[in-house]
């Protein structure tokens, strides 16, 4: 194929598609992918820039070379399908001419190192994804600009460069194995930060961050973080799956709203007595745990406690505020008047527990036995949420099996 007629045959398919993505255009946004695959040659999306777009999203079916010019797209999403698993992307960043560009998503495109050369040509770029692609931060200290920046699983071991974003605000930098973290603590912007599943041993000027607000330090090797106490503004906090975690450092972090401490073996929850602006808490799969120290955070709203063994949740009474409660798979023989002043629950969990006697669950509120069957034991509860009205209904059986374990009917 001579290039004169591949010219030709590219500006007729792009009139085309002109017309075909037009009408799919809803309040700026286009998605398209389908025409993207192997028997055209596609290497140009000049027809694009006909159309007043802010937002646009590709599927890529083939590794193709992307060639991009618009005045008006403000965010771009390039994805592959899962055909494209282990192919390569060609991007060059010279051929993509957005001066408009803020957000640019490029995650799992296996993008090799220098294809970001000369990123900073987006002057108003805020938010970049290179996630899963094993990319160098080669000249990325030159884009400045950014607020959020996501390199989840990059492969990353020196983090030099992003010292001079002074603006980053929101860094992601999870599963990311044998990362040097030293550079971090450089950056007094940061408001969120995510280093999960780094394989983390010690994190000890995480305290300098003080303007956290979320904090993401799960699947990681932590047992103390002492200086983690002085992040008093931290609101969101997740250090679940930390083997043998010592929380004390926690009972200073007094304007914690939500808390993650799932799978930490731990025993005493002592430290969170002082934690009473809690409303969302996940203390699931700690056996054994001691929850008497929940009952004076009384403004929890959601609260998950399954699979921690418990045999009695009768220190839940004072949480009158909880509106969902899962105790999932542990040991309760019987729910007797817990639930009697707790009159916002909406949702409570129950499966895998030793109960059978509901009457104080029939007695509740918010509970209307629909029907029940003696012979099956089985019955509906649905909950009247006030002031909207809504109903949600909750089909539960109680099975006669060896440990009569509560199931739900999907």
């Amino acid at each position: 194929m001579t290039e004169q007629i591949k010219n030709v045959q590219n500006q007729e398919y792009d009139a085309n598609m002109t017309c075909k993505y037009q009408s799919k255009i809803k309040d700026g946004r286009l998605e398209i992918g389908d025409w993207l695959n192997g028997d055209r040659d596609v290497t140009n999306l000049e027809f694009i820039k006909k159309l007043n777009i802010s937002t646009l999203i590709l599927f890529m079916d083939e590794q193709i070379s992307l060639k991009l010019r618009s005045d008006t797209i403000k965010e771009l999403s390039m994805k592959k399908s899962i055909r494209m698993e282990d192919s390569v992307l060609s991007l060059k960043v010279d051929d993509l001419e957005l001066e408009s560009l803020e957000v640019l998503d490029l995650q799992c495109n296996n993008l090799g190192n220098n294809q970001l050369y000369n990123i900073a040509k987006f002057k108003k770029l805020h938010t970049l994804s290179v996630s899963f692609n094993k990319v160098d931060l080669t000249n990325i200290h030159n884009v400045t600009s950014l607020t959020k920046l996501s390199m989840r699983y990059c492969g990353l071991q020196n983090i030099d460069q992003i010292i001079s974003l002074i603006n980053l605000e929101d860094l992601d930098l999870s599963a990311n194995i044998g990362i040097d973290i030293t550079p971090l603590f450089q950056i007094q912007s940061l408001t969120q930060l995510n280093m999960s599943d780094c394989k983390l041993k010690q994190i000890d000027q995480i305290g300098s961050l003080t303007n956290l607000e979320v904090l993401n330090l799960s699947f990681n090797q932590l047992q103390i973080i002492d200086s983690i106490g002085l992040l008093v503004n931290l609101k969101e906090l997740n250090i679940g799956n930390n083997k043998n975690l010592d929380i004390t450092p926690l009972k200073s972090i007094i304007c914690l709203i939500k808390l993650y401490l799932n799978n930490c073996e731990l025993k005493s929850l002592s430290a969170l007595k002082t934690l009473t602006n809690l409303q969302y808490l996940d203390l699931s799969s700690n056996d054994n745990i001691d929850i008497t120290e929940l009952q004076y955070l009384t403004n929890l709203t959601y609260l998950d406690l399954k699979c921690c063994e418990l045999v009695s949740i009768c220190v839940l009474r004072p949480l009158v505020n909880l509106e969902s409660l899962d105790i999932e798979f542990n040991k309760i023989l019987n729910l007797d008047n817990h639930f009697n002043e707790i009159k916002q629950l909406q949702a409570l969990k129950i499966q895998g527990n030793l109960i059978n006697d509901f009457t104080q669950i029939e007695k509740h509120q918010n509970f209307n036995i629909l029907n029940k069957s003696d012979k099956q034991q089985s019955f509906s509860i649905s909950f009247q949420v006030q002031p909207s009205q809504i109903i949600i209904k909750y089909l539960i059986r109680v099975c006669h099996l060896k440990k009569n374990f509560v199931t739900p009917i999907n």
